[in-house]
């Protein structure tokens, strides 16, 4: 939910993004949107992405919510999609989408090598496995972004000890959560969608 103090105050609501260049830096993400239908519920599109790993965190289940928190953790690695070529007000309806309980943060995030997603109608993320043995650093890349982002999970005592699965989420909750996502979209174009 949205902090009632900054609900009316979009300059307030927004001052996460401050240090985000949104014209080249790129967002990591590594739950609900790693999944076509939910960016086009938020987007209106699927914007360019590419596979990649987070050394040094996990994606976790959280107590009683279908979406995940990133998290630190020695010895893991979250997997997700750097994407790019976000405007100015996808990353604000992005940012709208994550609730006080995430913070923005940089993350050293590492792309697959030779790995740009290609929109699909519907895919879901591949299972949730241990990275490949050689990847590739953005760098050096003629589409290498700026810096990389994500949303942290600030809320530890929420965390459960199991990992969120992008399987689990697709084969069982998935249709339900975008449904809800469309439907609140369709009534409140240019407002904040629900999280459900």
């Amino acid at each position: 939910m949205t902090d009632p103090n900054t609900a009316e105050n979009p300059a307030a609501r927004h001052a996460r993004l401050a240090p985000v260049d949104t014209a080249a830096d790129a967002l990591f993400v590594y739950g609900t949107l790693r999944f076509d239908r939910i960016l086009t519920a938020l987007l209106g599109r699927v914007p360019p992405g590419a596979p990649a790993t987070a050394p040094g965190w996990r994606t976790a289940a959280l107590a009683g919510r279908p979406y995940p928190g990133l998290v630190p953790s020695s010895g893991h690695t979250a997997a997700g999609l750097l994407l790019t070529g976000l405007s100015r007000a996808e990353w604000r309806a992005l940012d709208d989408f994550e609730d006080d309980a995430y913070e923005l943060r940089r993350l050293a995030a590492e792309r697959e090598p030779a790995a740009e997603r290609e929109p699909a109608a519907e895919r879901a993320p591949a299972a949730e496995q241990g990275p490949p043995a050689e990847r590739g650093r953005t760098e050096g890349s003629r589409s290498a972004p700026g810096r990389i982002w994500t949303y942290v999970w600030a809320a530890p005592d929420q965390v459960a000890a199991e990992d969120w699965s992008a399987d689990v989420f697709a084969a069982r909750r998935l249709e339900g959560y975008a449904a809800r996502l469309e439907a609140a979209a369709a009534r409140h174009r240019g407002g904040r969608p629900e999280r459900g």
